[in-house]
């Protein structure tokens, strides 16, 4: 559940590039501007979803008509949503049932809903934005090789984002572990990741050919410094990208300058970010300790 906090930081919107707080209109104009606009959430917050459909809407009002592509749909959905879009583009209340939501192990579509019908209230086309679950395990057990011809380097995964970006990535995978795995043991989740970041930005530039893209992605993934970002401006380099992250908070986070993740010269992961009430939920990792007995 949301949590109430006194913390100074609520609500209010930081950009890192002008270092100072903006208006929601400011933001709007701002995102509107870039060819691809990334909107990172923490996937069980409510508040971020329906920030994340004011922003769909207020961008598409700056006269845009980007693509919206979604983390959440994976590829191996995209024949039933687009059909759905095609008989059905004004009943956003059904579309997590007919793209089989409920299977997927995203949270209740009710807490995305209000992103689709913005789409939808705006006559945005929607599109998926993630590889199938499947084939991201079968690159991790093996490796990139298993894709189709020249898949690999379309996708750019040829190309090593380099030891200290590689190495906070894998640092990153043990921490969400708990410190429970080694660092030699991340690789399938590594490989795993980069899939992901990679098919999502391809997906955006298919998508946002006419009038550029908006992401609806985990924060994780609109990060500036290794991941979608990375491949959008080595695939498309003469376009705009731009990075927001909804960021919960509580009583003492008062510094917006620590409340983003940093690459590994301690420059900030994204270029705004938008501060609201944090989902308090149980530490896994106390539960997942006492399972494995340490």
């Amino acid at each position: 559940m949301p949590t109430t906090t006194s913390s100074p930081l609520l609500g209010k919107i930081w950009s890192y590039g002008e270092q100072k707080y903006i208006s929601p209109a400011k933001l709007a104009r701002d995102m509107a501007q870039a060819d691809f606009a990334l909107l990172g959430e923490i996937h069980d917050n409510k508040d971020h979803h329906r920030l994340q459909a004011w922003m769909v809407s207020a961008i598409a009002s700056e006269g845009r008509r980007p693509a919206v592509v979604w983390e959440m749909f994976d590829t191996s959905q995209s024949e039933a949503l687009a059909q759905f879009l095609a008989s059905e583009p004004a009943n956003a209340d059904k579309l997590g049932a007919a793209t089989g939501w409920g299977k997927t192990g995203w949270p209740d579509w009710a807490i995305y809903q209000p992103v689709a019908e913005a789409a939808l209230h705006a006559g945005l086309a929607m599109f998926a934005g993630d590889p199938p679950v499947k084939l991201v395990r079968e690159v991790g057990k093996t490796d990139y090789s298993i894709l189709h011809e020249g898949q690999q380097a379309a996708l750019l995964l040829d190309q090593p984002l380099g030891k200290e970006l590689q190495f906070d990535l894998e640092k990153q995978i043990v921490t969400s572990h708990c410190d429970m795995i080694p660092m030699e043991a991340t690789g399938p989740m590594y490989r795993g990741q980069r899939l992901r970041d990679a098919m999502m930005a391809k997906n955006m530039v298919a998508a946002g050919k006419t009038d550029g893209a908006i992401l609806i992605a985990g924060s994780g993934h609109v990060r500036k410094d290794r991941a979608v970002p990375w491949y959008l401006k080595r695939l498309q380099p003469k376009r705009s990208v731009l990075s927001l992250m909804f960021v919960g908070v509580e009583d003492e986070d008062s510094d917006p300058a620590n409340m983003v993740p940093k690459d590994p010269q301690g420059n900030p992961g994204a270029d705004y970010v938008w501060f609201t009430p944090k989902v308090l939920r149980d530490d896994p990792c106390v539960a997942l300790r006492k399972k494995f007995g340490k």
